[in-house]
């Protein structure tokens, strides 16, 4: 497993990231992302197919508590301040994690470097991208989990 690339892992992987202009509401990112439901990350991409920034999916659930008048007591893990940074959100950009447009990965990254900028990382996806830096498709943190078990299972009964 050394030698091999996140090219094998990506190209059996399906997609799992929604892609959205940074400049997207937050009213539609939430809809789409409601649609569909089997999307596990955001990703914000900008007109050249470059990763902008990968949303933070805990502030959109926030988010949508405020902005549907769901939420009716405080979150006494968030400060106020940044509940009111939450309540004056209005666009995909304003979610963003910090430094986030840097989470990506080549197609010929090594499963090891991929594994060890997961975990360096506070996230559990980055950006695959092509040879370009355009985003080609997502690599979770349980894609690599599911190969290392296949590749372990293939080890004991072969």
């Amino acid at each position: 497993m050394n030698q091999l690339t996140v090219a094998v892992i990506s190209e059996n992987s399906p997609q799992r990231a929604l892609f959205v202009s940074p400049e997207m509401r937050l009213e539609a990112v939430l809809e789409r992302l409601l649609d569909e439901n089997t999307r596990k990350s955001i990703f914000l991409i900008d007109a050249q197919g470059m990763l902008a920034g990968i949303l933070n999916l805990k502030e959109l659930l926030v988010w949508g508590w405020l902005h549907l008048g769901l939420l009716n007591v405080p979150f006494p893990m968030l400060s106020e301040r940044k509940l009111r940074r939450l309540a004056r959100s209005h666009f995909a950009a304003d979610l963003q994690i910090p430094k986030s447009q840097d989470m990506t990965i080549s197609l010929r990254t090594s499963v090891e470097e991929a594994m060890d900028t997961l975990l360096l990382s506070s996230q559990d996806v980055v950006a695959v991208v092509n040879e370009n830096g355009r985003v080609i498709n997502d690599l979770h943190i349980d894609d690599l989990l599911a190969y290392a078990m296949q590749e372990a299972k293939g080890k004991i009964y072969a």
